[in-house]
C-alpha cells in the first residue's frame, strides 16, 4: 500500500483491525432513520430480499436512532453492510433440540445464519436466535461529514446500529503492536462466543480509501488475515462415498462425533482413492481432522502411534451405493464415477446445482426439494423442474400453495 502513496501520506496511516466474521453478509437500508429493506450481498451486484426475515433480529433496529432526543440525528439516507450471526452456544443448543426431534440440523453457524434468513415463512426466523454486526457504512446522506472509518464506526454506534467492542486501532508507529495483536487474536479466538475466521485490516482515512480503490472486486486499502483451522483428533469409524452431479465418487470420513472451534463435526472429506493411499487412512484409525476454511471438515491425516491393528484398509468400491452400476476411474485421473447417466444421486446433485444461485437461481429450491422430488418421480431430468405437479406437491406435509 505505502508504494501507492506519498510519503507524508504513509507517515500518518491509521489502521482499523475488525475480526472477520462467519456468518451471512447482509446489507441494510434506512430512509430517515425507518429500516426500509435488507437483503443479502449476493454477488456485489444482486441479493436476495430478505427484508421480514430481518426484522425479526433483536439486535437490529428497525428506526433509528434509538434513543430520541440523543446527540445524533437519523440520516436521510444510510446503507449499511454487516455480518448476520449465531453464538457458539446457542448453535449447539438449537442443533442438540433439533436432532432431539428428529428435524434438520446445521453443519456450522454460518450455514445455520443463511438458512435462517432465507426461510419463506418469517415467524421460523424469529424463532432462531441470530445476532448482528455492522461493519461498515455503503451510503451515508444527510449526515455529518466524517473523514474516518473509526469515526463512522462511532457515528453508527451512536445511532444504536450494533457494532463489534473487539474492534481495535493502530497507527504506523505501532505496526508491531498491529502484528502482535494478530498473533494473539489468532491464539484467542477460540475463547470468542461467536466464529471468526480471521480479522480485516483496513485503512482508516476514507479519503485514502478511495483514493487507493479496488483491484477487480477487492480493496486496495484492506487486508485479510486468515488463521489455519482447529486440529483435532477423532475416531474415523467408517468411509462412505457420495456420488456428485458429473458422477465422480466422493469418499466421506464418518467421524466419532467431535468438537472443532466450537462446532460438533461428525463427517469430513477424503478427496479421493490416492489421497486415502497416499496418506494410509484406515477405517477405525484416529485421525487428525480440520476446519479448512473454518467451514469444510477435512482428514489431514492418521495418528499412527495410536494404531491397535484392528485398523482396516479402505478401497472404493466397484459399483455405485446409489444406482448399484459399476464405478469406474479413467487412466490418468483421480477421481472414480459413476457410469449411470440414470443415476438418482447424479441428478440430485444435477438439480440442486441447476436451481443454485450460481445458476438460474430459483428462490426456496435446494438439495431438500431436489432430494425429495426425485424420489417421488417428479423429476427425471432437468426439464422436469418447469413441470412440477404442484397439486401433487401441495399434498406432502410441509408444502402448500402461497396464497
Amino acid at each position: 500500500v505505502k508504494r501507492l502513496l506519498t510519503v507524508e501520506q504513509a507517515a500518518q496511516l491509521r489502521y482499523v483491525v475488525e475480526p472477520k466474521f462467519d456468518g451471512l453478509t447482509v446489507v441494510l437500508h434506512y430512509e430517515d432513520g425507518r429500516f426500509i429493506l435488507g437483503a443479502t450481498r449476493g454477488d456485489g451486484e444482486y441479493g436476495e430480499n430478505i427484508t421480514p426475515n430481518l426484522r425479526t433480529v433483536r439486535a437490529m433496529p428497525l428506526r433509528i436512532p434509538i434513543h430520541s432526543g440523543g446527540r445524533v440525528t437519523a440520516p436521510s439516507r444510510l446503507v449499511v453492510r454487516g455480518e448476520a450471526y449465531v453464538d457458539k452456544a446457542d448453535f449447539e443448543r438449537f442443533n442438540a433440540r433439533q436432532a432431539e426431534q428428529g428435524e434438520r440440523t446445521y453443519a456450522n453457524p454460518r450455514n445455520f445464519a443463511a438458512g435462517s434468513l432465507r426461510q419463506l415463512d418469517s415467524t421460523i426466523s424469529a424463532e432462531r436466535p441470530l445476532k448482528l454486526w455492522v461493519y461498515q457504512a455503503l451510503i451515508l446522506e444527510g449526515a455529518p461529514r466524517l473523514s474516518s472509518h473509526s469515526a463512522t464506526l462511532a457515528y453508527l454506534r451512536d445511532l444504536g446500529l450494533p457494532i463489534c467492542p473487539t474492534i481495535r486501532q493502530f497507527d504506523d508507529t505501532s505496526f508491531e503492536e498491529l502484528v502482535a495483536y494478530t498473533t494473539q487474536f489468532g491464539q484467542q479466538r477460540a475463547e470468542l462466543p461467536y466464529e471468526v475466521d480471521g480479522l480485516v485490516i483496513k485503512i482508516d482515512s476514507l479519503g485514502l480509501q478511495a483514493e487507493l480503490g479496488y483491484t477487480g472486486k477487492d480493496p486496495r486499502w484492506a487486508v485479510a488475515v486468515k488463521y489455519g483451522g482447529e486440529e483435532v483428533v477423532t475416531k474415523l469409524q467408517d468411509i462412505t462415498v457420495q456420488i456428485g452431479r458429473t458422477g465422480a465418487a466422493t469418499p466421506n470420513a464418518v467421524l466419532e462425533p467431535v468438537q472443532i472451534s466450537g462446532v460438533m463435526v461428525r463427517a469430513a472429506t477424503l478427496h479421493n482413492e490416492d489421497y486415502i493411499r497416499d496418506s494410509d487412512i484406515r477405517i477405525g484409525d484416529h485421525v487428525v481432522v480440520v476446519r479448512a476454511g473454518e467451514v469444510i471438515p477435512k482428514v489431514l491425516r492418521p495418528v499412527l502411534d495410536l494404531r491397535t491393528g484392528d485398523e482396516v484398509p479402505w478401497q472404493m468400491p466397484a459399483t455405485c451405493p446409489v444406482c448399484g452400476q459399476p464405478l469406474v476411474r479413467p487412466p490418468g485421473e483421480a477421481a472414480t464415477y459413476c457410469v449411470n447417466n440414470a443415476c438418482p444421486a447424479q441428478l440430485v446433485r444435477a438439480v440442486e446445482y441447476f436451481v443454485s444461485r450460481g445458476a438460474m437461481d430459483i428462490e426456496g429450491f435446494g438439495i431438500k426439494q431436489a432430494e425429495l422430488f426425485v424420489q417421488k418421480g417428479f423429476i427425471h431430468d432437468l426439464a422436469d423442474i418447469y413441470y412440477l405437479p404442484w397439486d401433487e406437491i401441495a399434498q406432502i406435509e410441509g408444502y402448500k400453495a402461497k396464497r
